[in-house]
């Protein structure tokens, strides 16, 4: 099955893991692609809506290596074992859904080597959220898709006091940068901010003010950069 550019995006990150959880899994597209390709020997889709899990189990029924796929009903994080998915996915979601989500059962999200987190929006205060609990974000990709942006991030758990980025990199991203989207993107995030600064009051006037500050910095020194290439 031909996977969306945001799933072909998550399962590349997932490439050889062990067990990779999908929460929110929907169809079950993502952790048949997971198996089907070897990235991962096994895959146990989740979902909180019967609806959804019934879609997956039906798609998972039509796949030759079915006894490696599994489907679980619950909530969040809930339906893994203890020290069981060593790559969690969740993504579609607000980010601090996906922060309550992985904050609800701790020890099962640090357990994880690899935590694909895909964000809807917040993804700013998840970036923050993960650092002060001791994740390290290892990686970030932008996606461009049906007209819409999508941050991906990668982290894991490291138990030890994270480096703070600056206010910018948890704004604009750290990692995003290496995108071909990335000026757009940067575009994007300007015009939103450009459409309702003059609606704000002094503190938060002044906020948005320096995130187009950012902004524009950003902008140009990507420029430069690929002046330079």
């Amino acid at each position: 099955m031909a996977l969306s550019a945001r799933l072909q995006a998550i399962l590349e990150f997932a490439k050889g893991c062990k067990i990779l959880a999908d929460i929110g899994t929907d169809h079950a597209y993502l952790p048949i692609e997971a198996v089907r390709t070897g990235f991962c020997q096994k895959a146990i889709a989740c979902d909180v809506n019967k609806g959804p899990l019934e879609s997956a189990a039906k798609n998972i029924q039509l796949v030759p290596f079915l006894d490696r796929l599994e489907t679980r009903l619950g909530n969040g994080l809930a339906p893994l074992e203890e020290n069981e998915a060593d790559c969690i996915v969740i993504s579609g979601m607000g980010g601090m859904l996906i922060w309550d989500i992985l904050q609800a059962q701790p020890t099962k999200a640090r357990f994880a080597e690899k935590l694909i987190l895909q964000p809807q929006q917040s993804v700013e205060r998840l970036r923050r959220n993960l650092h002060g609990a001791g994740y390290e974000i290892t990686t970030e990709k932008l996606v461009y898709e049906d007209a819409r942006f999508y941050a991906i991030l990668v982290a894991r758990c490291t138990g030890d006091d994270i480096a703070a980025w600056t206010d910018r990199e948890y704004f604009v991203g750290k990692y995003l940068c290496e995108s071909p989207h990335y000026l757009q993107y940067l575009q994007q995030e300007k015009d939103k901010i450009a459409r309702y600064i003059h609606f704000l009051n002094d503190d938060a006037g002044r906020l948005a003010e320096m995130r187009l500050g950012w902004i524009e910095s950003k902008m140009l020194e990507k420029e430069w950069q690929h002046d330079l290439q």
